[in-house]
């Protein structure tokens, strides 16, 4: 599933970079997340998102991997983790694009995301909704960031 969000933020792209790379900062942005570090700064991250799903709650110890970065205009970042209760898996691919001018930043975030397993087989609408809300709610956490 693919989802695309934009959000324009008061800040230059060079503060938004910084955000992205600081690892607490950003965490906090996402919904569910805890436990962030960093395994190997600017390549390998580690972090864990909890969520409901339906009436299932997932807990996903996620592998996080820098796929490219070119400063500060674009991130690539793939995460896979799994859901140990329910036997689910979870992969997504996050695309984060900044363009500058006049003092703001507009953010393009791209996710391509899968989910295998019996959170998978809760049909894709559910999967869907839930995850344009996480993605949508991670745009307004990094706006309230940088406001």
């Amino acid at each position: 599933m693919r989802f695309e969000e934009r959000v324009d933020v008061p800040a230059s792209p060079e503060e938004v970079w910084e955000l992205i790379w600081d690892v607490p900062r950003i965490a906090a942005c996402v919904p569910g997340c805890h436990d962030a570090r960093a395994v190997e700064p600017g390549e390998r991250y580690a972090a864990v998102i909890e969520q409901r799903v339906g009436q299932f709650r997932a807990r996903f110890d996620l592998a996080i991997t820098v796929l490219e970065s070119k400063a500060p205009s674009r991130v690539v970042i793939s995460a896979q983790g799994k859901d140990k209760a329910t036997g689910s898996y979870a992969s997504a691919e996050l695309t984060v694009g900044l363009e500058g001018g006049d003092g703001a930043t507009s953010l393009g975030l791209t996710a391509d995301v899968r989910i295998l397993g019996k959170l998978g087989s809760l049909g894709q609408s559910m999967i869907a909704r839930k995850t344009k809300e996480v993605v949508r709610d991670f745009a307004e956490s990094i706006r309230s960031a940088l406001a």
